[in-house]
């Protein structure tokens, strides 16, 4: 499914990149498809595919009430003519919000879940009990998180590569992405040329998913080479009023619109590194936009309350 897909990339022209000399891109993976695109078409596809060669017709995984995983699957899975069941971590009023209703009306089954069972969802005990309580079901780990995701974002770097050398007859030295659970980042190092270097900027506080990256690239022969930067600005989901400025100050630089979690924060950190002489002068750089644009509408109160009316307009009119 994933080989009819091309990637969008678009030249920046930011006084801080061209000051230093680098020749900075972004991949537009969120134009990608007109459902629900950006890393989770990658990471979904393989799974529907997957799913279907087997026979089987029902997809469930894991998320919170804003899930932008949980709202691509559900709209993927009533493209593809499938069932789905979202288990939400929370109440069920949360059903209301723009995430889930949009989900309810794709056909997904929404079952809420307290914090406490939500923490079982990767205990193997606690996975069979729910595969018998729902069989025929292709059960997916929370943010679409196993092997064939990864193989999905291997596609996603060849791809960014081939665009790069259509487009601008280079093969980018460096593709930065925003990292939640490192299954994005592992597929793209995997993915990746053997010069390249690619970097993930880890926008929640959890030390483990370093551990976890190291532990799935350790050993493997040709991979490029990775690294991994702190980027959850003061925690995961956190949007206050110097995200908000940078947000705003790059849509009207770049017409781009980033999302509030994912994106947004690694490319404030990439601006931030380039600022400071961490990129080389000369080099080419190619940023991730992931998607997850929808995460906006459960922003609106927080957008209006930190910067005002005229803020959440501007953001709005790209949505």
């Amino acid at each position: 499914m994933l080989d009819q897909f091309n990637v969008p990339l678009e030249r920046l022209s930011l006084a801080v990149s061209d000051y230093a000399n680098i020749s900075l891109f972004m991949a537009r993976i969120d134009q990608i498809h007109p459902l629900a695109s950006g890393n989770k078409l990658y990471k979904l596809l393989p799974n529907i595919e997957f799913a279907q060669k087997q026979g089987i017709q029902q997809l469930l995984s894991f998320g919170g009430a804003f899930s932008n995983h949980i709202h691509a699957l559900a709209l993927y899975a009533q493209s593809e003519k499938m069932r789905s069941i979202g288990m939400i971590r929370g109440e069920a009023a949360y059903a209301n919000n723009p995430t889930l209703r949009i989900a309810k009306q794709a056909g997904m089954t929404l079952v809420f879940m307290d914090r406490v069972h939500y923490r079982q969802r990767h205990d193997q005990q606690f996975l069979a009990r729910l595969q018998q309580r729902y069989p025929q079901t292709l059960i997916i780990p929370e943010g679409g998180s196993n092997a064939l995701a990864r193989q999905g974002c291997r596609i996603l770097a060849q791809q960014i590569n081939q665009t790069c050398w259509q487009q601008e007859g280079m093969t980018p030295d460096v593709i930065t992405v925003a990292c939640g659970t490192g299954t994005t980042f592992v597929g793209l190092v995997e993915g990746a040329a053997s010069m390249q270097r690619v970097r993930a900027y880890l926008v929640v506080k959890d030390a483990s998913v370093y551990q976890t990256v190291n532990l799935l690239l350790v050993g493997q022969q040709g991979v490029a080479r990775y690294q991994m930067d702190a980027a959850d600005f003061g925690g995961y989901a956190k949007l206050d009023a110097t995200l908000i400025s940078f947000i705003l100050q790059f849509l009207e630089q770049t017409d781009i619109l980033l999302d509030p979690i994912y994106t947004s924060k690694m490319c404030q950190r990439v601006i931030q590194q380039i600022d400071q002489g961490m990129f080389s002068r000369g080099s080419s750089v190619v940023m991730v936009h992931s998607g997850g644009l929808q995460a906006w509408y459960g922003m609106k109160k927080r957008v209006v309350q930190t910067a005002g009316e005229a803020a959440w307009g501007k953001i709005k009119d790209y949505l």
